[in-house]
């Protein structure tokens, strides 16, 4: 059951209204993420005026460049090493599209998802050395390739890695020592030394900050208007793999993200301007959510049901008309993927729940030998969120068995992993989320250790919703929606508002959508004030609660428009415009019985 909690945090409320001219709804949103001052309050509502921080902060970044800027002054050979999610991809475009710009050298490698596995490997090495590459450089990957690197540098390769997952460690008594690559140059935010910022960075930022440096470095190849124009440019791949690798959307995250959303629409990349066509999108303001649900994910699908290299090409296609056919297939390749990724869902919540039935488990392993190993970090992810247990879904590959796991607050998947490294053959990743692989002998014992070894409590395993304020239904108006706009872009780390109203009255409910498994609601709360709730995430979920609290004849009546019952609802207001009349309405997040209190 999820705990409800609503934010109540102390501040001037009246003196932040009258210093900055927003409601008391709004002040309290903000208080309720820190920004209190109206100097942050200013800041915070115009993100795309915060300067980004100086990229030769971060550690190595500068020596990196300067490398980098050796080798194209000498006509080395460069090959970029990337990876096949959306962050990957963007950072290789963004690495090649600079040295090509500089007449670099330089080409590109992304590992197949199935045949290759994460990362740089011993092939792509070997591969590398056949070719005469002088200089090998990654981008969201190489921070765990200890064997390869080490390969790389005796066959007389320069190795630069640009990362930014978390690092392996163990401790010898009171000292961490860290596992770090043999490389000449490693930049990776997280590495022991750091002193950028803000460590929580995604790759393509990393490979961003790196090149900033390296033109620089090549202040005499372009002018400060084509330097300052490719940058800019440059913006918009950065800011999608932020949203799409789920960074914090806090400080200069949050920043790229709105210069790089305010920028899509308008630049002048062919396969970006193409994918939004497809969507529809090209004339609307982008928000994280086009990004992280509809444009990000056909560059994964691209990574999981084919070769991410579609994805590269498109951003790298210069022809309208062939970015246009390239951006089509993309968002057939992700129509696929998401039904692939539904069957999948099912089949893992049959396992979650037969397996919670049979022991009560505090993390959940499931194996699923026949579900695309592609999908297994979508299907964790919605089992975690429906079950709230950190959850692994492993499948059947080629030579072993391979998995992805998502996690939960309070519980490192990557520190608990890392306990029980002699049972798998490999593993990366964050402490939300992590990629493995294994003997399929060793499945159940990986499950057995892991919740032995779980140590989660009630309270850890129990959901919380995070209320922003109770909201009468006569405030959702036209202004206020105007101002939660300007509290964009939403998503880790700086959530959508979430607002709360009791006893509001249910006078009719409706299926929508392509299958019915959505809901539209008729409600009115307890001042009279009637419009729509919309619930789009389980509509068989809310019909079978409302069957168990008020019984199938009243939600038959329900439907009818016959009865009426009474909730407490969590939602996010909007504002609905048909034919120039506009009318409120709510989007439901959760719903629970209204209880009246003694």
């Amino acid at each position: 059951m999820t705990e409800w909690i609503l934010k109540n945090k102390k501040a001037e409320f009246d003196v932040s209204e009258h210093k900055v001219g927003l409601s008391k709804v709004i002040c309290r949103v903000l208080v309720n993420r820190g920004v209190t001052t109206p100097e942050q309050i200013r800041a915070y509502l115009n993100p795309k005026e915060v300067p980004l921080h100086d990229a030769s902060l971060l550690k190595n970044a500068g020596e990196a460049a300067k490398r980098l800027w050796r080798a194209v002054c000498k006509k080395r050979r460069i090959r970029i090493i990337g990876d096949y999610d959306v962050d990957g991809i963007m950072a290789t475009f963004l690495l090649y599209k600079v040295l090509h710009v500089l007449g670099a050298e330089a080409d590109y490698r992304i590992p197949d998802r199935i045949k290759d596995g994460y990362g740089m490997n011993m092939r792509m090495v070997e591969e590398a050395e056949q070719d005469h590459i002088a200089l090998l450089l990654t981008c969201d990957n190489g921070i765990a390739a200890m064997e390869p690197i080490a390969r790389a540098g005796e066959a007389g390769m320069e190795v630069i890695v640009t990362d930014h997952h978390e690092i392996s460690c163990s401790t010898v008594g009171e000292q961490t020592c860290y596992e770090l690559p043999s490389a000449d140059v490693i930049v990776n935010p997280k590495q022991p030394g750091e002193t950028y910022p803000q460590k929580g960075i995604c790759g393509a930022m990393v490979a961003y900050k790196v090149v900033c440096l390296l033109l620089k470095e090549a202040e005499g190849r372009l002018s400060k208007e084509e330097r300052e124009e490719l940058l800019t440019e440059l913006l918009v791949p950065v800011a999608f793999a932020t949203i799409c690798d789920v960074m914090e959307l806090t400080g200069e995250n949050r920043a790229v993200v709105a210069k790089g959303l305010a920028l899509a629409g308008s630049c002048d990349n062919q396969g970006i301007r193409a994918l939004l066509q497809a969507y529809e999108l090209e004339d609307k303001k982008l928000s994280a959510y086009h990004a992280g649900f509809l444009i990000g994910p056909c560059f994964n699908a691209a990574g999981r049901l084919d070769t991410a290299l579609l994805g590269l090409e498109l951003l790298l296609c210069e022809d309208e008309t062939e970015a246009k056919k390239r951006a089509a297939h993309l968002k057939e390749l992700n129509d696929t993927r998401k039904e692939m990724t539904l069957a999948a869902t099912r089949q893992a919540e049959a396992l979650a729940e037969a397996q919670l039935a049979k022991t009560d488990a505090q993390v959940l392993v499931l194996y699923l030998p026949e579900c695309h190993e592609s999908l297994a970090g979508i299907v964790a992810g919605r089992i975690r969120e429906k079950f709230y247990r950190p959850t692994v879904v492993l499948t059947k590959g080629e030579y072993c068995v391979k998995g992805s796991a998502r996690s939960i607050e309070g519980y490192s998947m990557f520190e608990k992993l890392s306990e029980q490294k002699e049972l798998l053959l490999a593993f990366g990743g964050h402490p939300m989320a992590a990629g493995l692989s294994l003997p399929e002998e060793n499945v159940s014992l990986l499950a057995e250790r892991l919740n032995e070894a779980a140590g989660l409590t009630q309270e850890e395993l129990t959901p919380k919703l995070y209320l922003d304020a109770v909201l009468p239904f006569a405030e959702i108006t036209e202004d206020l929606m105007g101002e939660l706009e300007r509290l964009e872009p939403f998503g880790n780390g700086n959530p959508k508002p979430v607002f709360a109203s009791s006893g509001v009255t249910v006078s009719g409910i409706r299926r929508i959508g392509k299958d019915g498994n959505s809901m539209r609601l008729q409600l009115t709360d307890t001042q009279g004030i009637s419009l729509t709730g919309l619930f789009f995430q389980d509509a068989d979920g809310l019909e079978d609660y409302l069957t168990e609290e008020f019984g199938a004849d009243t939600v038959r009546e329900l439907y009818r428009g016959r009865r009426k019952i009474r909730l407490t609802l969590a939602f996010s207001p909007g504002v609905d415009e048909y034919r120039g009349e506009k009318n409120s309405k709510i989007f439901i997040e959760k719903y629970k019985k209204f209880i009246i209190s003694t």
